[in-house]
């Protein structure tokens, strides 16, 4: 037997499944303390590059490589478990993110030849500083806009 709601227990249920989506997001979401620390470690980062001039050669590699396994153990099943992130939705390839992807880099890679063609002094301070910033206050805003497009999915 089946009824046909009425508009408004229509607009309600509607409402109550955007709801569930933005839960659902907000929970799989990292934390905003983790995007600002993202952000101060990337500024430290630029800061020791050009100040303590060992650091690329010794630490710099090492810090790479311990910063990608704990990315990929963490965004595995088994590491979400154990950092305590249980849900996480899947988020389907997108060929526009893609080519959004591909531009940022682009203007990076063209950044960084452009900087050292013109012999910025103290560039790694300064891109440290940029990508410090943008990472602590466009990645929450970025996190919630992937993971609600992947929710709606």
């Amino acid at each position: 037997m089946s009824t046909t709601p009425t508009p408004d227990e229509a607009r309600q249920a509607l409402q109550d499944v955007e709801r569930h989506q933005a839960e659902t997001a907000a929970a799989t979401g990292r934390k905003r303390w983790v995007w600002i620390a993202s952000g101060a470690a990337v500024l430290v980062w630029g800061v020791l590059a050009d100040q303590v001039p060992d650091f690329n050669r010794g630490w710099s590699s090492a810090a790479i490589v311990l910063v990608l396994a704990v990315s990929l153990i963490a965004n595995s099943r088994w590491g979400g478990s154990l950092f305590r992130r249980q849900a996480r939705p899947r988020v389907a390839y997108d060929p526009a993110s893609m080519l959004w992807f591909l531009l940022v880099i682009a203007i990076l890679i063209g950044g960084k030849v452009f900087a050292v063609h013109l012999h910025t002094p103290h560039y790694p301070i300064w891109a440290g500083l940029v990508g410090g910033v943008l990472l602590a206050a466009v990645g929450p805003w970025w996190q919630r806009r992937v993971l609600t497009r992947a929710a709606r999915r």
